[in-house]
């Protein structure tokens, strides 16, 4: 069969009608609180309902698209007192599993590879990314570290808690709104923790996350701040 008449899987059609949908509400064309008609998608994006309603799923389960009982599903507005608490439940739980985790990675060559994989494919995505979609991606990396932790840490619930926050889905409105250094700086201070874990110093570490967590609620919280006093 030819390249022109392969035929679009089902799991293509949700695949692109989710980064649709996500580039859509990172640039803002689909704002936040705002209902997502269905109808309208499907015409924007040439699909039918079903791979969307998938894709809305996908998004909801991430935390950007949230469900309204009886009536659809509209983009999720986050608010500061919203992420902050996100923050602090973040803090709390890597600083918890900290000594843990540089245990293992100074005991698992593997976990250390994964590390350094991360760090390094997402220093060189950063200085290049250009669309929403590689924006997305180093954010992806970005999570993929802080859970690369927890697995460290050793505790599978945790884990499983951990990722149920859905923490860096704030992420999507920050695409456009901060310069490109401060995203570099952020994979920077996961360098410096990775470091300071690899020397197996835990004081370090501790100090490193709460610094790289802390400079993640101000930036976060100076845009939304912005937004919720905007006319």
């Amino acid at each position: 069969m030819s390249e022109h008449h392969r035929i679009i899987s089902a799991d293509t059609l949700v695949d692109i009608a989710y980064c649709n949908i996500r580039k859509d509400i990172t640039e803002e064309y689909l704002r936040a609180g705002e209902k997502i008609s269905l109808s309208d998608l499907c015409a924007r994006y040439g699909v039918s309902s079903t791979p969307i309603k998938q894709a809305l799923n996908r998004l909801i389960a991430e935390g950007l698209v949230e469900s309204i009982p009886r009536k659809g599903c509209r983009v999720r507005a986050f608010s500061w007192s919203d992420a902050d608490e996100l923050f602090e439940l973040r803090l709390m739980m890597e600083l918890h599993f900290a000594p843990q985790a540089t245990a293992a990675i100074q005991a698992s060559s593997v976990l250390r590879s994964r590390f350094e994989q991360n760090i390094k494919d997402n220093l060189v995505l950063v200085h290049s990314f250009s669309t929403a979609d590689e924006y997305f991606t180093t954010y992806e990396m970005d999570q993929q570290f802080h859970e690369l932790l927890m697995i460290a840490g050793g505790n599978r619930a945790a884990l499983r808690f951990y990722k149920s926050l859905n923490s860096h889905s704030y992420a999507a409105y920050l695409f456009g709104k901060q310069p490109r250094t401060q995203t570099i700086n952020g994979i920077l201070e996961h360098q410096s923790i990775f470091e300071a874990m690899l020397n197996g110093d835990v004081p370090s570490v501790c100090s490193q996350i709460e610094s790289h967590i802390q400079n993640a609620r101000k930036k976060i919280s100076l845009f939304l701040k912005m937004r919720e006093t905007a006319p």
